[in-house]
């Protein structure tokens, strides 16, 4: 491993408990990574001791950051949360094998929750430099969960080959919501998608949403190999 030192430039609240947080070096140097990949955090604990996390990095490798879309749950995540910026943090990186196949004909990205961090960086990827068709179906309890709404909104208005379906799966909608209302199911997708020929899918979120679905997906003739996944939980 080979851990070094980047300094938090800023943070933005998606929501009350994630939070996206930006890294840069001092030297203004980055990594050479790719969309998909992710990397280990590192930071003392209160009892004095290293810990570490693994995070998928949100940002784009032209962006002048690393940048990482992160829910507030435990330990780890709670000593991320009091960071102010100009602190510094350890990192290492890039890891993973969660990457885009160039030989795809039409990506469909699906995240649950903030399994939108590994995908936005893959989205921005496809729709800006490969030139390729895909859509997002992104599903989250409650609107606030939809991180990064606002700019994939506006990349699929204002770009032909990439659609949006964002979707809230609880009771509370905000006012005037006229989005999808249900959990992503291979019922939903082939009555937006039609066919499934010639599409990779990208799956990122909870174990139990990316496993369920790749098993419904297969269970459906997709192929194997067009089926991505990186999962937690």
């Amino acid at each position: 491993m080979n851990f070094q030192p980047y300094v938090l430039q800023d943070t933005v609240n998606e929501s009350d408990d994630v939070r996206t947080f930006r890294f840069a070096k001092g030297d203004g140097t980055l990594p050479a990574y790719k969309p998909g990949h992710f990397f280990l955090l590192r930071l003392k604990g209160e009892d004095g001791k290293m810990m570490q996390r693994s995070y998928s990095v949100a940002s784009h490798p032209e962006e002048p950051f690393l940048s990482f879309c992160i829910k507030l749950k435990g330990a780890f995540t709670h000593l991320l949360w009091k960071l102010k910026s100009g602190d510094t943090v350890e990192i290492d990186g890039p890891y993973g094998i969660f990457l885009l196949r160039q030989e795809d004909t039409e990506r469909v990205f699906i995240g649950g929750g903030v399994g939108i961090s590994a995908l936005r960086s893959m989205i921005l990827q496809t729709v800006k430099h490969d030139g390729k068709r895909a859509c997002l179906f992104h599903c989250a309890h409650e609107f606030p969960g939809l991180a990064y709404f606002q700019e994939m909104k506006s990349l699929s208005a204002g770009n032909p080959l990439f659609k949006f379906y964002p979707s809230i799966t609880g009771e509370e909608k905000p006012a005037g919501w006229n989005g999808m209302c249900d959990r992503i199911g291979v019922p939903l997708l082939k009555k937006i998608l039609g066919t499934f020929e010639d599409k990779t899918f990208y799956l990122c979120g909870s174990k139990g949403m990316v496993s369920g679905l790749t098993e419904a997906l297969i269970a459906d003739g997709v192929p194997k190999d067009r089926i991505k996944k990186d999962e937690w939980g």
